[in-house]
């Protein structure tokens, strides 16, 4: 039997017998790597899709705040127009304040409260949690003429708009700390134009 020499004079078997076993082991190990990736994955992955869809959430609350903002602007401006070739106000109703409101912001559903107050708000905006309506994703609007709650005609000094918004967020984690329903406040008064 004839041996064949390796390097530095040794048996060539035992270095081949060496080499597969590096071999083996290597390739056991980036197995078990591929499974630790895959634990750990399924670990990360709830907590990451948290993470996006509360900023998801807050991309939306920022969203609905501009657009409620915006609505209870061109509403009060709209409120508070003065026309000089018809030397009237035609927009200076609840109606059609109202309907300014909700054209601005199509996507949400905006309504005069039933109860009481309907028009004007008084005291602090903290003291207005009672007012905010209770279905998601909803809106009241409290349009005040001349800081009078019962006025039935035209305002002839200021329009107040004040739209009290209820956003539900989607993710399930702000039932968890509490914030199952984030309330958006704005309010805007401008003062009639006449001639």
């Amino acid at each position: 039997m004839a041996m064949v020499n390796g390097p530095n004079g040794r048996d060539a078997t035992r270095v081949r017998d060496r080499m597969l076993s590096r071999v083996m082991r290597c390739h056991r190990l980036s197995y078990f790597r591929r499974g630790q990736a895959i634990v750990e994955t399924a670990l990360l992955l709830p907590i990451l899709m948290l993470l996006v869809m509360g900023s998801a959430d807050l991309g939306r609350v920022f969203y609905y705040s501009i657009a409620v903002t915006n609505a209870a602007r061109e509403a009060a401006r709209q409120g508070t127009y003065y026309d000089p070739l018809t030397n009237s106000n035609v927009y200076d109703t609840y109606g059609q304040v109202l309907i300014t409101a909700q054209s601005e912001v199509p996507d949400v559903a905006l309504s005069v409260p039933a109860s009481t107050p309907s028009h004007c708000l008084t005291g602090a905006p903290a003291s207005w949690a009672p007012y905010y309506p209770t279905q998601p994703n909803t809106g009241y609007v409290f349009i005040c003429f001349d800081g009078n709650d019962s006025q039935t005609v035209p305002a002839t000094q200021t329009v107040r708009v004040t739209i009290l918004y209820s956003f539900s967020p989607v993710t399930p984690l702000a039932d968890v700390v509490g914030a199952g329903m984030i309330q958006v406040q704005t309010s805007t008064t401008m003062q009639v134009q006449n001639q």
